[in-house]
This record gives C-alpha cells, sequence and structure tokens, in this order.
C-alpha cells in the first residue's frame, strides 16, 4: 500500500492486517557533480525497489514516504529517522523495515528502531540495462526472503 489516500483509506479499514512498514531511506548529496548524479540515480533504484517491494506484498505493507538526508551527515540524522519511525508507530506497526543502499546507516544500526535493509547498489548507470534489472530483480529476491523470515519469527 502506497502513502497515498485510497490506499491508506483502506489501510485504516484494514489495520488489523497491515502490519509492517517499509521506509526508503534516500541520501542527497550536493558536494560535487559526480554526487549530484550518483544521488539521483540512487533515488530512482530506491522507488523501483520500494515498488517491487509494495507490489509484492500490497496488502500487508505499507510503502512509507522516502526518509531524504544529506549525505554525509548519517550519524547526525540518525535521530531525526528514529523519531519519524517513532511517529508511524502510532500505528500498529509491529514490524519496521529501512531501506537503504548507503553503508553508512550500517554504523548506526544497532541504534535505529527499525530493521535496516542494506544492500550494496549501483552508484551510477541506466535503470533500463539488462545489467541493472537483473541487479533489481535479485536483490529484490533477497528482501523479499529478509522480510518472510522476519514475519516468522
Amino acid at each position: 500500500m502506497k502513502w497515498m489516500k485510497k490506499d491508506l483509506e483502506q489501510f485504516v479499514e484494514e489495520k488489523a492486517y497491515i502490519d509492517t512498514l517499509f521506509i526508503p531511506v534516500i541520501p542527497v548529496a550536493t558536494s560535487s557533480d559526480d554526487k549530484v548524479v550518483s544521488s539521483g540515480f540512487q533515488l530512482e533504484l530506491n522507488e523501483l525497489f520500494s515498488r517491487i517491494i509494495e507490489e509484492q506484498f500490497k496488502g500487508r505493507i505499507v510503502l512509507a514516504p522516502s526518509f531524504y538526508y544529506m549525505d554525509e551527515k548519517v550519524e547526525g540524522e540518525k535521530d531525526r529517522l528514529n523519531e519519524w519511525i517513532d511517529a508511524f508507530s502510532r500505528q500498529p506497526f509491529n514490524h519496521v523495515f529501512l531501506f537503504s543502499f548507503d553503508r553508512s546507516w550500517r554504523k548506526v544500526e544497532g541504534e535505529l528502531n527499525g530493521e535496516l535493509l542494506w544492500f550494496p547498489g549501483l552508484r551510477n548507470g541506466d535503470l533500463q540495462s539488462t545489467e541493472t534489472q537483473s541487479f533489481v530483480k535479485e536483490q529484490a529476491k533477497e528482501i523479499i526472503e529478509i522480510i518472510k523470515d522476519s514475519w516468522k519469527s
């Protein structure tokens, strides 16, 4: 379910069955032209993964609005991300997944109020290329299995 009126109306009616929140965590870089382009690609790649996960688990997962942060400030953004998660916890989400390609989040993973799903991502590329499509499919399978395993425990 997307964070859109129609889907959220359904969520409100059926929240007893929808126990998982999926938050895309996306860096914004401005320090160099290369980083600007790379962060744009990371945004597109993260949105693609998020759509796949949302479609796979429609009716079980709510796809939250993306959490954006300045790419070199993960330590300082940790508290803001936890506040973001805590705000969502007013709803009955038993599972909160944070999805990012930024390995910096792994340094503070134990301090987050959600389960970090981190995967090494491509830094740049073409979302339509065979290589990128193959990467997306393989990594999406991994994410789907991790989420399913989490529900079992």
